[in-house]
């Protein structure tokens, strides 16, 4: 028994069921508005997070902090109106906004502050005291 005729039946198969494949299958993108808020003044630049949590917007006099989790502006930085470009730098946690008109650099160095509350669990000392020392023992 021959194998050529074998081998060629199977090759011709392959390439025909390849040619029969379209080369671009079309397909649909799905979106929803996941979110819409006002700004007081309109937006020249707008930046993300590293980690996606959230959006600078910066504005004439501001950059507005839009919290993804929270769908609001939690924030507001207020800056110079002259500014007018903004990055985000992953590195150094910061906002580098750039004014065309004053030839100025500003940096802008982020933290994350942190709000605990305490209502309801125990205490030592004064309710008005300045400070609170929060100790988590029991965390692991």
């Amino acid at each position: 028994m021959r194998r050529e005729p074998i081998i060629l039946g199977i090759v011709l198969a392959v390439m025909v069921s390849l040619l029969s494949v379209p080369a671009v299958i079309p397909a649909e993108v799905e979106w929803t508005i996941g979110g819409q808020f006002g700004l007081k003044a309109p937006s020249s630049d707008i930046c993300a997070s590293a980690d996606g949590k959230w959006l600078y917007i910066l504005s004439a006099g501001e950059i507005a902090i839009y919290s993804f989790a929270e769908d609001k502006i939690v924030n507001r930085i207020v800056i110079d109106k002259a500014f007018d470009r903004m990055i985000y730098v992953k590195e150094k946690n910061a906002l580098v906004v750039t004014s065309r008109s004053g030839n100025t650099v500003q940096i802008i160095q982020l933290e994350v502050a942190h709000k605990f509350s305490f209502s309801g669990l125990p205490y030592k000392g004064s309710k008005r005291a300045p400070i609170t020392i929060a100790v988590f023992s029991d965390y692991q």
